[in-house]
């Protein structure tokens, strides 16, 4: 194999795995209909971002080895038509990594919410114990600066998501990884472009369950009544080892987390419930390596959230504005209470942009109405040319909303926004999504 073509090279893992691929001797071709930062830069210093955004099918010939496809792909994109047309080997990029990493030991950590927090901090935890890895994760922080290493570890720390691996193929990427531990954080229904219903949503991490070998290890978050309601139905005792979690104890003072580690209380550089969660889902699988509670005291004290994790864009005496990442509406509904909790003295004001697929679907958007429910008056960012792009109907997510929500579809009109109410403190301001609100910067803020 001399020659890959990568269909969606703009992706987080895609382009990583590209960089990975082409600094292996391979020849590297790709394209996408969108390549931003980081993404964009780092394809540029390795000589591999395409010349225009877009799908090329005459990208494609018989001389071409493999074609590597990303989530990104539909199954009418025309350079996967192209391909088969053809004939060329093509293979998504779940199954490539599974197959890469097919003699190593695979952790997976999968749910609805908290993957990539859990799958973070426990990357950095192998890294301080001196445990060799490899890893795959949807987003880098200064601790984990690329989304995938691969190299002779004996062991790999995969994120795996529920959704499907690709336009071809339909199971769950966390299930195509075949892991032989699994990390189970919760499940809330989410995907409903994929997934229409609940039920359907289940049957993903069911198949995920059935894939878990003799002798496997399941870690599970006993406090959601979905999660153990699954491993209690599909886990064989003697077959399977479940092994649940639950919070760890803790507590707040003046504004920061702490928590109990045996005798010793650690405090946080991070708040909320939902990361304690991932870090007592991490822990419990460290006490599988006799690790002792001083040496994740350390870990824990030290650790920094992956990107775009309660980032704090602006502070001062009376004034707050916190970037978080969220789409999934079970998010949205952890985070504002973690900043409730956290800021208590300060009123809240969220504003939630709809970016995905899922969230612009108006059925979805009563889960969305629940998630934000304890705010007075919420704001709903929606950028004109996703909505376009995607073909939202914003009448009809409106009405799905509800009344008392004030809208936003340009980053001008939000920044405005956001600078009168942080002209009125004390005030904290909340930004959730898993994209970028038109672009908008702390400087938009100034």
């Amino acid at each position: 194999m001399q020659r890959i073509h990568v269909i969606g090279i703009g992706g987080s893992v895609m382009h990583a795995l590209a960089l990975h691929l082409k600094n292996a001797g391979f020849i590297i071709t790709g394209s996408d209909d969108r390549i931003e930062d980081p993404a964009r830069s780092h394809l540029a210093a390795a000589n591999l971002l395409p010349e225009k955004e877009g799908w090329f099918p005459e990208k494609l010939s018989p001389e071409i080895d493999l074609v590597l496809v990303g989530m990104h792909a539909r199954p009418d994109n025309p350079e996967l038509i192209q391909a088969q047309k053809l004939g060329l080997s093509i293979m998504d990029m779940p199954t490539f990594v599974s197959k890469a990493a097919q003699q190593k030991h695979r952790i997976v950590v999968a749910g609805s919410h908290g993957k990539t927090t859990t799958t973070a901090l426990l990357i950095y935890s192998f890294q301080k114990l001196g445990i060799p890895t490899d890893w795959l994760i949807g987003a880098r922080s200064s601790q984990v600066p690329t989304t995938l290493q691969l190299s002779e570890a004996p062991t790999i720390i995969l994120e795996g998501d529920e959704y499907p691996a690709s336009a071809f193929n339909p199971q769950p990427k966390a299930a195509v990884y075949r892991p032989h531990w699994l990390i189970l954080t919760g499940i809330a229904w989410d995907h409903v472009n994929v997934y229409p219903t609940p039920e359907a949503y289940l049957q993903a991490f069911e198949h995920l369950l059935q894939t878990l070998p003799k002798g496997s290890l399941c870690f599970y978050n006993e406090s959601d009544p979905l999660v153990k309601m699954l491993v209690e139905k599909h886990l064989r005792p003697g077959w399977q080892n479940a092994i649940p979690y639950k919070e760890l104890p803790h507590f707040r003072r003046e504004g920061r987390w702490f928590v109990r580690l045996g005798r010793r209380v650690v405090a946080l550089p991070f708040w909320g419930r939902h990361n304690i969660l991932n870090a007592a889902a991490v822990w419990r699988m460290l006490q599988e390596f006799f690790v002792e509670d001083k040496d994740f005291a350390e870990i824990l004290s030290t650790f920094e959230l992956p990107y775009h994790r309660q980032s704090i864009w602006y502070q001062d005496e009376g004034r707050l504005v916190i970037r978080d990442f969220a789409h999934a509406p079970s998010k949205v509904s952890a985070i504002i209470q973690a900043v409730r909790e956290t800021f208590p003295q300060m009123p809240l004001t969220v504003v939630l942009e709809l970016h995905t697929y899922s969230s612009l679907q108006p059925l979805y958007a009563a889960q969305y109405r629940r998630a934000l429910h304890p705010i007075k008056e919420p704001w709903i960012f929606l950028d004109e040319r996703i909505a376009w792009e995607k073909g939202a109907d914003v009448a009809a997510l409106q009405a799905a909303l509800g009344k008392g929500v004030r809208w936003f579809s340009d980053r001008h009109t939000l920044s405005q926004a956001i600078k009168d109410v942080l002209s009125r403190p004390p005030r904290a301001v909340l930004l959730l999504s898993s994209g970028t609100f038109g672009g908008l910067t702390p400087n938009d803020l100034r």
